[in-house]
């Protein structure tokens, strides 16, 4: 095995994932006690919810970018991460059926970078100023622009069991918008609630 095999670098790139899921998690304010020295905003639950959203988006943003490079890749005629019969990107980005967006005719690679910056951009802006007044309305976007998400994630699941292989950086990819569901939907509850601009 290499040292920089296509597992070893999806693992490196979704660490960040994981992180922040943590940071979103119930186990966020334990986690982040010992860092709230050096990063401040983590002391306060709304600060958590944004830097473990922001690092799932920019994980989400790396992954995504990744499976463009697989693309062209494969459009090259070389492989990237044929693992076995089973798990195979170049089968799955590779394959002509399924690897555009049905109606808009762009590779999914692309609508999965597009998505994650509109994800960054929305958390970024909260993130710089989270008292404006417009905050309620990015963070009721978020979570409807999330949950919309696991439709096309729905049907890219379908053309993999029609496949019968599994691509395991479109399904970081996914994972990334599951965890950012949960992450915009507690900062829509912490908002609804009032306790959003006592932090």
């Amino acid at each position: 095995m290499e040292l920089f095999d296509s597992n070893t670098i999806l693992a490196v790139m979704v660490i960040p994932m994981a992180f922040g899921f943590l940071l979103i998690s119930p186990m966020g304010e334990s986690l982040s006690a010992s860092m709230s020295d050096k990063f401040p905003s983590l002391k306060t639950l709304r600060g958590r919810l944004l830097m473990g959203s922001l690092l799932i988006a920019s994980s989400g943003f790396i992954v995504a970018s990744m499976t463009l490079w697989i693309s062209n890749t494969i459009s090259e005629g070389a492989g990237f991460c044929a693992v076995n019969s089973l798990f195979s990107c170049d089968d799955v980005i590779g394959n002509e059926d399924y690897n555009k967006v049905p109606m808009i005719g762009i590779s999914w690679a692309w609508l999965g970078i597009i998505v994650y910056t509109f994800f960054l951009w929305i958390l970024m802006s909260i993130n710089k100023e989270p008292n404006a007044e417009w905050v309620g309305s990015n963070i009721k976007l978020g979570f409807m622009a999330t949950a919309i998400g696991v439709l096309p994630i729905i049907w890219l699941m379908y053309a993999e069991y029609q496949m019968e292989k599994i691509c395991p950086y479109c399904t970081a990819a996914h994972i990334g918008n599951i965890l950012l569901i949960y992450g915009f939907w507690q900062m829509g509850k912490l908002y609804d609630s009032g306790e959003w601009h006592k932090q």
